[in-house]
């Protein structure tokens, strides 16, 4: 969120100066105003408090979609999506099954931490299996988890800005986001004709 001190405090629905009494320690929130602040901000109240340092809670469904729009709004981050629900006959069968894909490409070079988050979601399912196949405690789980937040604490993350553009410019926009995509349509074509890779999306 980029708001200023008076829309932050207007956003809150609480007097921009209690709101730079909390800011510089001069008055403490009551617990009604972090429970705003919280719901409001969608981070836990323990991360609010300084007692966590996981800024999400999730108690609904609407908590992870809210979490996973801002993981596709990172800049540094490319995180491409495939839905596939065209099921012949809208039949489900062993071959034929919906599902939703996250595919992120450890090679793509355009995108700063794509290798980075790769490796580090290769250690996080190794911690996974460990603890689900009983091979590590809960305590163990926890420490190795702790760890790993704090090795990829120092990689800073921005979120995409999407400019307010009036009917002409968005044309203007739609066209060029279309040529773009017909560019690289026919370079995927091209590269599954010739049984190639496309270089910048292998996992091998």
């Amino acid at each position: 969120m980029n708001f200023s001190q008076k829309e932050f405090a207007d956003y809150l629905g609480i007097p921009r100066p209690s709101l730079s009494g909390y800011e510089n320690n001069r008055n403490s929130p009551t617990a009604d105003v972090l429970i705003n602040i919280a719901q409001k901000c969608n981070v836990s109240l323990d991360w609010l408090c300084g007692l966590s340092k996981s800024t999400y809670t999730f108690t609904t469904i609407s908590d992870v979609v809210s979490f996973l729009y801002r993981l596709f709004e990172i800049n540094e981050i490319e995180v491409e999506l495939e839905v596939h629900d065209q099921l012949p006959q809208d039949i489900e069968t062993e071959t034929e099954r919906w599902y939703t894909r996250f595919t992120i490409y450890g090679n793509n070079c355009n995108y700063e931490y794509n290798a980075t988050l790769c490796s580090m979601i290769a250690l996080m399912k190794n911690n996974i299996l460990d603890l689900e196949s009983y091979c590590i405690s809960k305590e163990t789980y926890e420490v190795v988890k702790a760890q790993l937040l704090d090795m990829y604490n120092e990689y800073p993350v921005t979120q995409k800005e999407y400019p307010n553009l009036n009917y002409l410019d968005r044309l203007d926009k739609r066209r060029e986001f279309l040529e773009l995509l017909k560019n690289k349509n026919a370079e995927e074509d091209f590269y599954r004709y010739i049984k190639k890779p496309r270089p910048g999306n292998n996992n091998s």
